[in-house]
Order: structure tokens, then C-alpha cells, then sequence
């Protein structure tokens, strides 16, 4: 979005985390929600955004926006439901079964969950993902002078995209999972009414 403050590879995806935002939509919850830039997107959309992170101090150099709370907290820990949940590349800081079953239960009836994760690369299953590293890089090079971000905590993913796509048929029953550039993949579930 050009009007952001930079660019990496998980705001690359914040258009079609917002496209995903139902019309009825007045609650929101970001997961990971770092300094909050996504969370101030979704509240031009919701009437009411909570943004969670577990680095209290990303959270205290965020901007103040109104109809946005950001809080210190774990989303396993929270036991309301929202109209739109989101995490971005957040699911795989912790067990995937665990972490599928958190965000469902986080999903209000006729609600819409949308996440960006990153998964563990397999050389045998993810072959077909090579030929994509010339866009990979062409992308990265025409935002570098936009790149950043907060400092946020890093892990890299353990589960592969087979293994993610397994918990989500379990939890996520119709689950849509779709490998993506820049070593992400999205993932979108519709709780029904």
C-alpha cells in the first residue's frame, strides 16, 4: 500500500488480508499486530480492532489510533470471538494443532479467518517453488529502498506446508491454503453461521 510508513514481505500481503474482511465485519483481532499498521488498516473497516503481541515494546511504540486497542498478550489466552481474525506470520511461533485450534475458537459465527504464515521448505515438496526465486528477488529489489519494519521477534517455521494443511483440514474444515511469493502462503476459513 503505497501510503505505508515501509515494506517487507508480510505487509506485501496486507491488501488481500483486507480484501478478506466481510461486509458485516464490526469487530477484529490481529494476531502479532508488531506496531500496529495492520490493525489501523483494519479499523477503516471495523468498528472496534484489538491487536495483540507478545513484545510489549512493539506495541508501546506504536501510534495511537482510534477504535484500536493493542495489548500485551497470547492469543491462546483470549476466549472472545471476532468477525475478522488475522495473523500474519505469527502461526508458526507456536505448535500448529494448537495454534489452528486457538484461532477457531477466536472466530465468531459467519466470521472470517485469514492468515500469512511461513512454512519449513522441503527440498522433495517444494521443488516447484524454485523456479519462482528470480520474482522473489525482482520483488525484493523494487521495494528495497521501502524495506522495514518493527523489530519484531523472528522464528524460523517447523512444520511443512503438507503438515500445515493437515492441521487445517482437522481444525479449519474447508480451509483454503495457497503457497505464495515470498516464502509465504495464505490461509482462509469462514466459520459458518
Amino acid at each position: 500500500m503505497s501510503t505505508d510508513p515501509y515494506w517487507n514481505h508480510n505487509t506485501h500481503y496486507h491488501p488481500w488480508l483486507l480484501e478478506q474482511v466481510p461486509a458485516h465485519a464490526r469487530t477484529a483481532l490481529d494476531i502479532g499486530c508488531g506496531d500496529g499498521l495492520l490493525a489501523r488498516k483494519l479499523a477503516a473497516r471495523c468498528d472496534a480492532v484489538l491487536g495483540i503481541d507478545i513484545d510489549p515494546e512493539v506495541i508501546a511504540n506504536a501510534p495511537s489510533t482510534p477504535h484500536v486497542h493493542l495489548d500485551k498478550a497470547d492469543f491462546r489466552d483470549l476466549d472472545d470471538t471476532f468477525d475478522m481474525v488475522t495473523a500474519v506470520a505469527t502461526l508458526h511461533h507456536v505448535p500448529v494443532r494448537e495454534g489452528m485450534a486457538a484461532l477457531r475458537d477466536l472466530v465468531a459465527p459467519g466470521g472470517t479467518l485469514a492468515v500469512v504464515g511461513l512454512w519449513k521448505m522441503h527440498p522433495l515438496t517444494d521443488i516447484g517453488y524454485l523456479p519462482l526465486l528470480p520474482v522473489v528477488r525482482a520483488t525484493d529489489s523494487r521495494h528495497r529502498r521501502e524495506a522495514g519494519g518493527p523489530n519484531a521477534t523472528i522464528r524460523d517455521p517447523a512444520e511443512t506446508l503438507g503438515e500445515i494443511r493437515r492441521a487445517a483440514r482437522e481444525f479449519l474444515p474447508g480451509a483454503q491454503i495457497r503457497r505464495r511469493l515470498l516464502w509465504r502462503y495464505t490461509l482462509l476459513w469462514r466459520r459458518p453461521r
